[in-house]
């Protein structure tokens, strides 16, 4: 038990310092796809597949009854975002494409489970990681008509606190439940979510506040004794406070800049999650997850132009739900050195007629290939390490701009490099 406080108090502490950095997504929409260095090079396959603290953690809280010992983890990557958008109005021969400058960014994860033997059907679990978010910026390119002149920029920073119990049923059959407390940031600039769009009428010059979130997970997890192990994972909404503003409309000859504020109800989807692992080979391991991500009912993703005393005005991003298949392969090299390697594909959330409205949000790649390893430095301390690719995918719609009927696209790659150091015991 002494262990236990002692090792709880360092993670609070390490937390604190992990909470004030910021991310953009290589994931499921605005969703990352792997927590941790170990989860990222499986593509994020964890559900039926629990090899680490994290990924057990993040996909199924009943999965950590079946990590063989107790671990600490911490883990840091490096997401490396390429951006670009490009417009044009063929009636009066316009067009410009810009890419974006978001820099590198950092994306830190830790986790901790703890049984207190090995015989224990209680397991405990901690988990403090980054899960998602989006970031772009765009320079005033006058070339570029969709960006109207004006810079454009974004950040979604998601943090998650996920406490963890799972409970051993039988032999072969666990439950797990873990309450979720989120802390979330949205930047958009210029402010267009739930603003006007008449020319003029968005919002620069603003500020926002952190909002406060919640939500619940549940999981289960079954062992066949075949080879086989199959998990299911229920995440609910993820429930924010109305994401508040304060700015300054840019102003327009027959509408003067003004002062303006407000509040915008924003979520996170409803998630499903079911795996399955088969570990019959030698020394190795094969998972498949397959997710189900319901933007299309979430709040600030669900709707897309709506009318007010018919003006039209954003009232969300107009997302699609989608889903996600991700297989991954792990095996044992030596008694120090294990390989993986993972594939994740998900469906672009973004439809072509909500292009526009995803300008400084454009989340749409769908393929991502992972390689890591996990090298043993000393007895129950292990290094791990990961990359990933994601894919360029795009969407190309029309948007309008001073009566005239343009097409715009929007394109997104990235990589992420992470590293991560575990202790067992």
């Amino acid at each position: 038990m002494r262990i236990f406080i002692k090792t709880f108090s360092i993670i609070i502490l390490v937390a604190s310092i992990f909470f004030v950095t910021k991310i953009p997504a290589l994931g499921q929409g605005v969703m990352l796809r792997g927590i941790g260095a170990v989860n990222a090079s499986m593509a994020g396959v964890a559900t039926g597949t629990p090899l680490d603290s994290a990924g057990a953690i993040h996909w199924n809280p009943a999965s950590i009854s079946a990590l063989k010992k107790s671990e600490l983890a911490f883990g840091l990557g490096l997401i490396f975002p390429e951006t670009k958008v490009t417009s044009s109005i063929p009636a009066i021969n316009l067009s410009g494409s810009t890419k974006g400058e978001a820099g590198t960014i950092p994306n830190p994860s830790m986790s901790f489970v703890w049984r207190r033997c090995p015989k224990s059907p209680v397991t405990f679990g901690l988990g403090v990681s980054a899960i998602g978010g989006a970031a772009s910026l765009y320079s005033a390119d006058t070339t570029n008509p969709v960006l109207g002149g004006y810079a454009k920029s974004s950040q979604v920073v998601i943090f998650q606190l996920t406490p963890t119990l799972a409970y051993n049923v039988t032999n072969r059959f666990s439950i797990g439940v873990a309450p979720l407390i989120d802390l979330a940031s949205l930047s958009i600039n210029p402010m267009q979510l739930g603003q006007s769009l008449i020319p003029g009428s968005e919002l620069h010059n603003y500020g926002t506040r952190y909002a406060w979130g919640g939500g619940f997970q549940i999981g289960t997890f079954y062992d066949f004794k075949n080879h086989y192990k199959f998990g299911f994972m229920f995440k609910s909404p993820m429930w924010f406070e109305n994401l508040r503003y304060e700015g300054k409309t840019v102003g327009a000859p027959l509408n003067p800049s003004k002062p303006e504020s407000g509040s915008f109800d924003f979520d996170l989807p409803l998630t499903l999650s079911f795996g399955l692992s088969y570990d019959g080979f030698r020394d190795m391991v094969i998972g498949v997850d397959v997710r189900y991500f319901d933007y299309s009912s979430t709040p600030g993703f669900d709707k897309g132009v709506i009318y007010k005393n018919n003006i039209p005005h954003v009232g969300g991003l107009d997302w699609e739900s989608i889903w996600s298949v991700a297989i991954g392969v792990q095996k044992k090299w030596s008694d120090k050195l294990t390989l993986r390697m993972g594939y994740c594909w998900n469906e672009n959330p973004i439809p072509s007629r909500s292009s526009m409205l995803n300008v400084a949000a454009p989340l749409t790649i769908e393929h991502t290939i992972s390689i890591g390893a996990t090298y043993a430095v000393v007895r129950n301390l292990e290094f791990a390490v990961s990359y990933a690719h994601g894919f360029k995918g795009k969407t190309t719609g029309n948007f309008t701009a001073q009566n005239f009927n343009g097409v715009v696209t929007n394109e997104t790659s990235g990589d992420e490099i992470m590293m991560g150091i575990t202790k067992k015991w």
